[in-house]
């Protein structure tokens, strides 16, 4: 079996281990892309941090709509799911700005989001997936 292969495997499975496996491969990507054009933004383009960062996040959001739809969850995006996507990252920023707040005078700033992210980032996992397949937790085949 070659990596062609076995990419193919993961993106057409229904195993939802490999689910998971997919959710945290977009997250990354959808990460790193914010990232680039944030620093793209600032430093080639010359806007201010404070502009760059919201539209590098909203063309992260939405690669990560488009890739959570039809490669994580195997649905298609529609009005309705890109509302539900929204309302769940909404929820998961206000969870994790609580979080990094109430962390923050455990672990102090510079670590504060590391304990938010490891709450949050499977809380988020389950609550995009009920927004895009109304899926909530039951057992699936593996």
């Amino acid at each position: 079996m070659d990596v062609k292969d076995i990419i193919r495997s993961v993106a057409r499975s229904s195993s939802q281990k490999v689910e998971l496996v997919r959710y945290v491969m977009v997250g990354g990507v959808a990460t790193v892309l914010q990232y680039v054009f944030y620093v793209a933004l600032v430093e080639l383009a010359g806007m201010s941090a404070l502009a760059g960062a919201p539209v590098s996040y909203g063309i992260s959001f939405c690669v990560n709509f488009i890739l959570s739809n039809y490669f994580t969850f195997h649905t298609r995006p529609n009005k309705k799911n890109a509302a539900s996507f929204a309302a769940s990252h909404i929820i998961n920023l206000g969870l994790q700005t609580l979080l990094v707040a109430m962390f923050t005078g455990v672990v102090g700033k510079a670590y504060a989001l590391l304990p938010a992210m490891l709450i949050c980032i499977p809380i988020n996992y389950l609550l995009v997936r009920f927004a895009l397949t109304n899926r909530r937790f039951q057992k699936s085949s593996d």
